[in-house]
C-alpha cells in the first residue's frame, strides 16, 4: 500500500518542487518597466496609444498598475501582446499593454505614472505631458467608404526621423577629452544611409571610435516617445586652442519607407494603412554645438609642465641592477591613463657620463573602449656602461593638469641604482672590452672601407644608340602609350560629364560585385544581407542600365521601360516576381534552408541574364 501511495504522491511532489524552484527562479529576476504613447501632441478628435512595457529574464512577468487616464477618454485597453526571445542561450521576454486614448479637452494634459510592486521592490515608469490642440481628425466614416477613400503619401517628418549630436560636456579646458556623439532616431522604416557631410571639427584633434559596420538599434524614450536609435559615430576631441568653438554638425541621406496612410482617424485606421508604402530619400543633418575652451590656469603651474591633460600615472623602471661593464640595461618610461595619450612628452634621462646612451624607443598604445581615450606610452632607452662603479639615474618628474580636481599634479619616480662589475677583460684603466665593436669603431669601418663594383658595362667610342632597334623601340612604345592615355582620359571625361551614361556603363559591374557579396552569405545565418544583396543587384541593374530615379521605381514603371524594348511579357512578370520575393524575404522573419536561398541566387542570376541581352 505505501508503495503504490509512493508511486502516486511522489510525481506530484516532484511537479510542486520544481514549479516553487521555478517560481523562486522568476522572483530572483530584475524586471524594467518603461511606458511611452504613440505621439505627445494631438488633437482633440483625435486618438492615440499609451503603451506599458515589463521586461526581464523570465516568461512569468507581473503585470502593472496603470495610471488614471481622468483627462482622456479609454476606448480600447489595455491589451496585452507578448514577446520571448533566446540569444546565445540566455532568455528575455517583455510584456506590453497598450490603451487607445483620446483626449478630453484642450491643454497640456498628463499621464501620470505608472507602477509597479515587484520581489519587494517598486518600480514606476514616468509621467507623460501630452499636449492637445483644437484642430481634429475628420469623423470616422463606415468601412465601405473608407475602402473606396484615395490615399496619400506620409512625407517623413522631423518627429519619425532626425539625427541629434550629444556632447560629454559644453564647457572644457584646453587639452580636455570631450566625448561627442551622433545618434540617428527614427520611428519608420530605415533600409540604409549614406553619409553626406563628415564633422570636420576644426580646433580639436580628433580620435575617433571604431563601431560596427552595421549600427547596433537600440530603443529610447523621448519625451514619452518610444524611437529607435543607432549611434552612426562616436569620437573624442580634444580643444587644441581656446575661446567659442563649433562641433560641426553632421548630415546623411536616409532610404526609409513611408507608408501610404489613410487620412481617417478613427480606432481600426491602423489595420487598414498599406503595409508597403514607398522608398523614399530624405536629408537629415545634427545641429552644430558650442563648446566653451577655458585656458589652463598660470597659478601653480610646475616648471616641466609640458601640456598633459588628464588623469596618469608615471614610472621608470630597469630591468636589471647590477651588470657587468659593456652589458646592456634597459631602462622604460611608461605614463598611462586617460586623455590625449599621442601628445605625451615624457621627461628625458639624465646619465653619468660614463654609460652610453641610444637613441630612445617609443612606443604608443591607444585603447578606445566607448567611453573615453587613454592607453599608455612607453619610451626604452638602451644604455651600455663601460666603466666598473656604482651609479645613479636621478628621479624623474611628470606633471600633468587634472580637469577633475582643477589642480595641476605632478608624479616622481624614485632613483635607481646601478652596479656595475667587471667584464671578463679588464685595461690599466678598469675600462672594460668586450667582443663586439662599439658605436663609434663601427662608424669609422664604414668610412674606412668603400665598397667596390666588379663589373662594368662599357660601349666602344663611337657608339651610337639612335641606331639600335631597343632606342626606336622605346620611343615607338612611349607614344602608342601616350595615345592610349589620351582615348582613355576623353572617355573618362564622357562619362564624368554624363552621370547617366556612366552608370549605364557599369551596371554590369557593380551587378555583379552584388551577386558575388550574395554568394558569399548562401551559406551563412545572414538571411535578411543575402536576400538585401540580392534586391540590389536586382534592382540595381534594371535602374542604373534604364537611368530610373529611385523615387519612380515601381511596378509599372518596370513594365512600361522593359516593355518598350521588345522583351517578352513573360520575362518582364519573372523579374518583377523574383524581385518582390527577394524584397519580402528580406524583412520576413520566416527563415530558409541553404539549398532554397542556393536555388534563389540560381533564379536571379538566371533572370539578369537574360535582361542583360535586351537592355
Amino acid at each position: 500500500m505505501s508503495k503504490r501511495f509512493t508511486k502516486i504522491v511522489q510525481p506530484f511532489l516532484l511537479t510542486v518542487l520544481f514549479s516553487f524552484l521555478g517560481i523562486q527562479e522568476v522572483f530572483s529576476q530584475d524586471v524594467t518597466l518603461k511606458a511611452f504613447v504613440s505621439k505627445n501632441s494631438v488633437g482633440l478628435e483625435e486618438q492615440f496609444t499609451y503603451s506599458v512595457e515589463v521586461s526581464g529574464k523570465s516568461a512569468s512577468l507581473p503585470e502593472p498598475d496603470f495610471p488614471a487616464f481622468n483627462d482622456f477618454f479609454v476606448l480600447s485597453g489595455p491589451n496585452p501582446s507578448s514577446n520571448i526571445q533566446w540569444i546565445n542561450g540566455k532568455m528575455s521576454a517583455s510584456k506590453t499593454f497598450m490603451f487607445y486614448l483620446q483626449p478630453k479637452k484642450i491643454g497640456s494634459l498628463t499621464i501620470g505614472e505608472a507602477s509597479l510592486n515587484f520581489n519587494g521592490k517598486t518600480y514606476t515608469a514616468e509621467g507623460i505631458k501630452v499636449t492637445v490642440t483644437k484642430g481634429a481628425g475628420p469623423a470616422a466614416q463606415p468601412q465601405k467608404q473608407r475602402s473606396q477613400q484615395s490615399r496619400s503619401d506620409a512625407e517623413l517628418s522631423g518627429q519619425d526621423l532626425y539625427l541629434k549630436t550629444f556632447v560629454s560636456k559644453r564647457s572644457a579646458y584646453l587639452g580636455e577629452q570631450i566625448i561627442v556623439t551622433y545618434k540617428l532616431y527614427f520611428r519608420v522604416n530605415v533600409r540604409t544611409y549614406n553619409m553626406d557631410k563628415y564633422p570636420a571639427n576644426a580646433g580639436f584633434w580628433s580620435e575617433e571610435f571604431e563601431l560596427p559596420k552595421q549600427p547596433k538599434i537600440e530603443s529610447e524614450i523621448i519625451n514619452g516617445v518610444q524611437y529607435n536609435a543607432a549611434t552612426l559615430k562616436k569620437a573624442a576631441l580634444f580643444p587644441t586652442q581656446t575661446g567659442e568653438l563649433k562641433i560641426d554638425p553632421m548630415k546623411i541621406t536616409v532610404e526609409a519607407v513611408a507608408k501610404r496612410r489613410r487620412s481617417g482617424r478613427s480606432l481600426f485606421d491602423s489595420f487598414f494603412d498599406d503595409p508597403f508604402g514607398r522608398v523614399v530619400q530624405k536629408a537629415v543633418i545634427s545641429k552644430a554645438v558650442k563648446i566653451n575652451v577655458k585656458p589652463l590656469p598660470e597659478e601653480n603651474k610646475p616648471a616641466d609642465f609640458t601640456g598633459a591633460v588628464g588623469r596618469y600615472k608615471f614610472r621608470v623602471t630597469a630591468d636589471k641592477r647590477e651588470v657587468r661593464a659593456n652589458e646592456p640595461i634597459t631602462v622604460k618610461l611608461l605614463a598611462g591613463g586617460t586623455g590625449n595619450i599621442k601628445l605625451l612628452s615624457l621627461p628625458e634621462l639624465s646619465l653619468p657620463p660614463d654609460i652610453e646612451q641610444y637613441d630612445p624607443v617609443s612606443k604608443t598604445n591607444i585603447k578606445k573602449d566607448g567611453q573615453a581615450v587613454s592607453g599608455t606610452k612607453t619610451v626604452e632607452y638602451t644604455l651600455i656602461p663601460r666603466i666598473v662603479g656604482s651609479y645613479e639615474i636621478k628621479p624623474l618628474s611628470f606633471s600633468y593638469f587634472d580637469p577633475g580636481s582643477k589642480k595641476y599634479k605632478t608624479i616622481t619616480s624614485r632613483s635607481i641604482g646601478l652596479n656595475i662589475i667587471k667584464g671578463k677583460q679588464t685595461l690599466a684603466g678598469g675600462s672594460q672590452v668586450s667582443g663586439s665593436l662599439n658605436r663609434q669603431e663601427v662608424a669609422l669601418l664604414g668610412q674606412d672601407i668603400r665598397f667596390i663594383k666588379e663589373y662594368s658595362d662599357f660601349k666602344e667610342i663611337g657608339y651610337k644608340p639612335y641606331l639600335a632597334g631597343k632606342f626606336w623601340a622605346s620611343i615607338f612604345s612611349g607614344l602608342i602609350l601616350f595615345i592610349g592615355f589620351v582615348f582613355y582620359n576623353n572617355r573618362q571625361a564622357v562619362l564624368l560629364g554624363d552621370e547617366k551614361l556612366a552608370r549605364s556603363r557599369k551596371a554590369g559591374k557593380v551587378a555583379s560585385r552584388q551577386l558575388a557579396a550574395a554568394r558569399s552569405l548562401i551559406d551563412s545565418d545572414k538571411q535578411g544581407e543575402f536576400y538585401k544583396a540580392v534586391t540590389q543587384a536586382l534592382q540595381g541593374f534594371v535602374r542604373d542600365r534604364l537611368n530610373i530615379e529611385l523615387t519612380e521605381f515601381n511596378k509599372r514603371s518596370i513594365q512600361r521601360e522593359l516593355g518598350s524594348r521588345d522583351i517578352a511579357e513573360a520575362e518582364i512578370a519573372e523579374y518583377i516576381s523574383v524581385l518582390e520575393e527577394s524584397d519580402f524575404r528580406q524583412y520576413s522573419n520566416s527563415s530558409a534552408e541553404a539549398e532554397d536561398r542556393k536555388n534563389f541566387f540560381d533564379k536571379a542570376k538566371a533572370i539578369l541574364t537574360k535582361l542583360e541581352k535586351w537592355i
